[in-house]
């Protein structure tokens, strides 16, 4: 029998299941140097139109911050605070709650693990959203936010106000505040219902940034007050998604509370 020579198997076709499968991890690579591409470009009508898709594709998993490394290293604790009016169901009268800190019982979830949930960095990324659509405001705008508002159908009376202190033109930075106030305002009404239960009328967060010791004096005793910066949302009225799974999220929360 003569020997096979290397290329003799050259010309062998190449299954069609492979073929397949080689097109749709191009395409799916593809995919992903376009959605990276328009999360990292300026904006532009295209980037506007498919905003909120790209932006669900890239956080959490794809969204870096460069603040990890050198020379600017993350040097803060950000946090998200929430407190909850409710209403008493048999007079009626409206109680304030105490701030809570849902961020505090996300971090027991990291001590000691390695590869720990999702649910350990929720408002973690929230703070993010929310504190870069804020930067964006002017000062006018940011005492806008900070103000209360009770009639809030589909947030318009907040972008009507954020718009006209601009000048009557809408804009972008509006469109992301606007809608990281309503995220930001679903996610603490899902923990204040959880925490104080179902007749919380109205929520307010707060995102809280304190800064952390430098490398240099990391062992030096840390001081009593330290000095932190505080950003206030006003009071806004609870909202509830219909497509959110409240039992789901209660269970978390409790057993954050649990075990903490």
């Amino acid at each position: 029998m003569p020997n096979e020579r290397p290329d003799d198997n050259r010309g062998a076709p190449v299954p069609p299941i492979a073929k397949g499968v080689a097109f749709f991890l191009v395409g799916v690579v593809a995919l992903h140097f376009v959605a990276t591409f328009l999360w990292n470009a300026p904006s532009n009508p295209i980037k506007d139109s498919v905003g909120d898709q790209v932006s669900g594709y890239m956080r959490p998993f794809f969204q870096q911050n460069w603040s990890l490394f050198a020379p600017n290293p993350v040097n803060a604790e950000d946090e998200l605070l929430v407190r909850a009016q409710v209403e008493d169901p048999q007079t009626g009268e409206l109680s304030t709650t105490d701030w809570a800190e849902p961020t505090r019982l996300e971090w027991t979830l990291i001590t000691h693990d390695p590869a720990p949930s999702r649910a350990s960095r929720l408002t973690s990324n929230l703070h993010r959203r929310v504190n870069t659509a804020w930067d964006a405001l002017t000062d006018e705008q940011q005492q806008i936010v900070a103000a209360d508002y009770v009639d809030m159908e589909d947030w318009r009376p907040l972008a009507d106000d954020l718009v006209a202190a601009q000048g009557g033109e809408t804009s972008s930075r509006v469109a992301n505040v606007v809608r990281a106030d309503r995220v930001a305002t679903g996610y603490a009404t899902q923990f204040a219902k959880a925490l104080w239960g179902e007749d919380v009328v109205a929520v307010q967060f707060q995102l809280v940034r304190t800064p952390v010791p430098r490398w240099d004096v990391r062992f030096d005793p840390p001081p009593e007050n330290p000095q932190q910066t505080i950003r206030e949302f006003g009071w806004r009225p609870a909202l509830v998604d219909p497509n959110q799974n409240e039992s789901a999220f209660a269970e978390v929360i409790d057993g954050l509370v649990d075990d903490r």
